[in-house]
């Protein structure tokens, strides 16, 4: 299983999330139109076609219009993501008045993206908007015709790839229990047989498609662990209460939309354009970016975000990327390092070529991939560019005089590779050991330079392939599953 696993990482890191997203929504409609022509789910499928084709020049033209209305940066992905959606959402017709609605329908929901924000980000699913706007309004049908048993096996496999890129399979499994519950209350007090209360959930309810494509959108999700908890819990609940104040039912776009308001005000989103300063090649096929630090900026030492750079011909990836924070949250800078190459992607290539008084957009802080705050032992392993997070980690216990007990084993294919030495060795007073190790270490040496292992808690931040070989070899020399903690960026 673990084999199975990994394979399939090894396949989907080579899309961003973003991508991943599009790429499944695509399939998932193509697969249903296909259906309905052949009529094995009731939809009429021309007017899928035309619903689809109508949401994305919408969606496209609107998003457009607004970046340009108030200087953005325009996502490559966000307004196809959004159009194909809604084109899962809206009931499809063949009529004029659709074609003028669905528009309608997707230009209020890109507009949401730049007109309702806090501190420069969305708090609202632009897609949820668009379909509770036109719906309770009474101009289209918001009927989820998605929710069909026989695309279910598609959407199931559309849910997979999205909840392990982001690994966000805990947040889906309480949404799902939550409404599960909720249904089962409700309906039974009707008088329904737990059966089929259970069976209708799973095929006539948007219980897959809306908890994993749609609740776990990183700028609308709060990025605290437990406050995701919370918001799936609440959205879980009002989806599946079938309560209504008038003209306003516990539709799914509805209860999502409470819960981007209740993350919004749990945790506040942060969006904003950082100004270069500075631009270095601390290493062979490796550069630093340093950038002013805005007012507001909070982060967690380990934490990551999202950096958007707009340019022209955008490959397969796109112009947005999920990358550490380098930087400490006491410094008074930002700093991103990544790796470059030659054959690197366009975003790669448009970051090697700015200079300073560039400016890059950050948004969707987040990440649980933080120095425990009890006083533990820690074991630090880093391959390459994955020194990031420690390198933010370590910044603020020297920057904040912290002394902890760490031992940091730092792995580089040569020694030109490894980079900040100056500031581990400046840590050594404060408790970290740095071993430094060209291309890898077994057992026998990871034993030799941590003999008390067993004791440590241990973090892995590198490539993926990396990460997996030092999980199993830590587990194979008694380390707890339940110690070794993983990097992981969705958007890498």
């Amino acid at each position: 299983m673990t084999n199975v696993v990994q394979t399939f990482d090894n396949i989907s890191n080579r899309l961003t999330m973003y991508k991943s997203v599009l790429y499944g929504l695509l399939s998932l409609v193509v697969v249903a139109d296909i259906l309905a022509f052949l009529d094995i789910i009731g939809i009429n499928p021309v007017g899928l076609i035309i619903s689809a084709v109508t949401l994305g020049v919408s969606c496209y033209v609107a998003n457009w219009i607004f970046a340009r209305l108030f200087h953005a940066t325009e996502n490559s992905e966000s307004w196809l993501i959004t159009a194909l959606i809604l084109a899962c959402i809206l009931n499809p017709r063949v009529s004029w008045s659709f074609v003028l609605l669905a528009a309608l329908c997707g230009a209020i929901a890109m507009a949401s993206k730049y007109l309702i924000t806090w501190r420069h980000s969305h708090i609202l699913n632009p897609a949820a908007t668009g379909a509770f706007v036109v719906s309770v309004t009474g101009l289209l049908s918001a009927n989820w015709w998605i929710a069909t048993p026989n695309l279910l096996p598609v959407t199931i496999v559309l849910a997979l790839l999205v909840l392990r890129k982001q690994r966000k399979f805990t947040v889906f499994f309480v949404f799902a229990a939550t409404a599960l519950v909720t249904m089962l209350l409700v309906n039974i007090g009707q008088g329904q047989a737990t059966t089929d209360v259970l069976r209708n959930a799973f095929l006539s309810w948007p219980i897959v498609f809306l908890g994993s494509v749609m609740l776990t959108e990183p700028t609308t999700l709060p990025s605290d662990r437990y406050y995701q908890l919370l918001v799936a819990v609440v959205v879980g609940g009002i989806f599946a209460s079938q309560l209504h104040f008038g003209p306003v039912h516990a539709a799914p776009h509805t209860a999502l939309l409470i819960g981007n308001l209740l993350a919004a005000v749990l945790v506040p989103p942060f969006g904003a354009l950082l100004r270069l300063t500075k631009v270095s090649a601390p290493a062979p096929d490796t550069m630093e970016l340093v950038f002013d630090k805005p007012k507001g900026l909070r982060f967690i030492a380990g934490q990551y975000m999202e950096w958007t750079l707009g340019h022209k011909n955008a490959d397969v990836r796109g112009n947005r990327r999920t990358f550490s924070i380098a930087s400490a949250p006491a410094e008074d800078n930002i700093r991103l390092t990544v790796r470059t190459f030659e054959k690197g992607s366009s975003f790669k290539r448009a970051l090697s070529q700015l200079k300073p008084g560039s400016k890059l957009r950050i948004a969707n802080i987040s990440g649980q991939f933080i120095l425990p705050p009890t006083k533990q032992k820690l074991l630090l392993i880093a391959g390459g560019i994955g020194i990031t997070p420690f390198r933010s980690m370590i910044a603020q216990l020297v920057a904040t005089k912290q002394h902890r007990d760490i031992a940091l084993v730092y792995l580089a294919t040569t020694e030109q590779h490894f980079v900040y030495k100056d500031l581990f060795k400046q840590a050594t007073a404060l408790g970290v050991k740095t071993t430094y190790v060209i291309d890898r270490m077994n057992d026998e040496g990871l034993r030799a330079a941590v003999p008390d292992l067993r004791e440590r808690q241990v973090m892995v931040s590198g490539p993926s392939g990396m990460v997996n070989h030092y999980s199993q070899v830590l587990r194979s020399m008694g380390v707890k599953r339940s110690a070794i903690h993983k990097d992981h960026f969705s958007g890498y």
